[in-house]
Parts: structure tokens; C-alpha cells; sequence
């Protein structure tokens, strides 16, 4: 087994994991809305962005669906992480959908990162 971190992972210090840093990101009031999503932000201290993910269970009810909601969200966050350096994002899935929309859930994300950055 390697120990090396993977090429494509995304490590523990880029997620926001206690509630205090949840706390300060959705009371920061940057708020970014999509159809599915809304992005909270707030500005970090560090120079690398971190992501915390609220899929709640009254919003989708299946576990297989939240899990599969936040390795999109995930991935997309990964892929679209230099845009938003030194902040931190919280996702947060507002309606459910049909897993047929997957794609429309990674493109939503993607976007709301970069209107972040035009910002």
C-alpha cells in the first residue's frame, strides 16, 4: 500500500470539519444561489480554499443519493479550487433531484465557483 496522497483526492485540511467553521462561513452573508445549490463564503486564513457540504437528509432522503451529491460537489470543488484560493465554501443542496441530473449539479457548482471568482 502506497501512503503517498492520491493525485486526484481532495485532504482533510481542504474541508471546513468543525461546526465553529461552518458557523463563520454561513453567518459571513456571501451568499451565492443556483437552482439546486446555494454557496456560502467567507474569506480564510489560509491561501488555500476549503469546503464544507450540507445535503440534509429532509432535502434528500436516500443516503446513496447525499453520498453521490457530495462526491459531485467534491469533484467539482477540486477541479475549480484555484479559482476560489484563501476561501472558504459551503455548498448546500436546496431541492432534490433525479440522479439523471447529475451533470446539471456538477455544472451548477463549477459555475457558482467562478462567479465567485468574478466577484
Amino acid at each position: 500500500m502506497s501512503t503517498q496522497p492520491h493525485a486526484y483526492s481532495l485532504p482533510k485540511q481542504r474541508r471546513l470539519r468543525k461546526a465553529v467553521e461552518f458557523r463563520a462561513a454561513l453567518r459571513s452573508r456571501t451568499i451565492f444561489n443556483g437552482t439546486f445549490l446555494r454557496l456560502y463564503v467567507k474569506p480564510a486564513d489560509s491561501d488555500y480554499a476549503r469546503i464544507g457540504l450540507i445535503v440534509a437528509k429532509r432535502v434528500e432522503r436516500g443516503a446513496v443519493k447525499r453520498n453521490r451529491i457530495k462526491r459531485i460537489l467534491r469533484e467539482a470543488f477540486r477541479r475549480n479550487q484555484q479559482a476560489v484560493a484563501g476561501l472558504d465554501c459551503i455548498f448546500q443542496l436546496r431541492h432534490p433531484f433525479a440522479l439523471t441530473d447529475s451533470g446539471r449539479i456538477y455544472q451548477e457548482a463549477s459555475m457558482l465557483l467562478l462567479k465567485v471568482k468574478r466577484s
